[in-house]
């Protein structure tokens, strides 16, 4: 485990009350993408945090299994392919190589609806944002844009992802909210979620520090 971890023991060996057990079915219900992102960081000293994705709604919140797609931006055949290779509820990942183009748009949200997915996000550009609110289909992108190439289906789909530092692979977890989303390695999805649930812990006690018994945060955070 790295350094520095947000979860100070004092605070988490005070308080015996028990705490809800948090699983992949309630982790948007009690927690964030943010508490996710740190649960990695403190396990791994990497956070998981695709940069630039957000979603076309911010009320929209996904957390689940994925099936990867890479294509180019000019491309947005691969990605109707990969809806048909992508199971009910689980996440359509596209990485796009560049932001040129959009890869998204209504009729593939339709498609994909239709098809069951939970979601489809997007490491590139979507469009037709509008009209996929109007659906309730969600979808994350990186960039909205206009215009679009043609459906040539010169991707390639379940090839595994390599984004900065993130190495994404099909049946990796996808957590996704308004600030953003984080990719957990499937292997690592029970250690995490319990380290989200020292984290909540850990942020009810020192709100609890700060509020009810008046210690400044900086004391509570033992912040020197």
């Amino acid at each position: 485990m790295s350094k520095g971890k947000i979860t100070p023991k004092n605070i988490l060996h005070g308080n015996k009350k028990k705490q809800e057990k948090i699983t992949l079915e309630n982790l948007l219900e009690v927690a964030s993408s943010d508490n996710v992102s740190d649960a990695m960081k403190n396990l791994y000293g990497k956070d998981g945090l695709i940069n630039g994705i957000k979603p076309i709604d911010p009320s929209y919140k996904v957390v689940g299994k994925i099936k990867t797609a890479t294509t180019n931006s000019y491309d947005w055949g691969t990605g109707i392919k990969g809806i048909y290779n992508t199971n009910i509820d689980e996440i359509l990942f596209i990485k796009c190589s560049d932001d040129e183009y959009a890869v998204w748009g209504e009729m593939a949200s339709k498609a994909a609806q239709k098809q069951g997915l939970k979601a489809t996000v997007i490491y590139g550009v979507s469009r037709d944002t509008e009209d996929i609110i109007k659906l309730n289909y969600k979808v994350f992108s990186k960039d909205i844009k206009s215009h679009a190439g043609l459906p040539s289906n010169n991707g390639l789909l379940n090839e595994r992802i390599v984004i900065d530092d993130n190495i994404i692979c099909n049946g990796d977890v996808l957590v996704g909210d308004m600030d953003g989303v984080v990719i957990i390695p499937q292997e690592k999805v029970e250690e995490v979620l319990h380290e989200v649930e020292n984290i909540k812990k850990f942020e009810t006690e020192s709100l609890k520090e700060m509020i009810d018994k008046e210690i400044p945060l900086d004391e509570v955070l033992g912040i020197k």
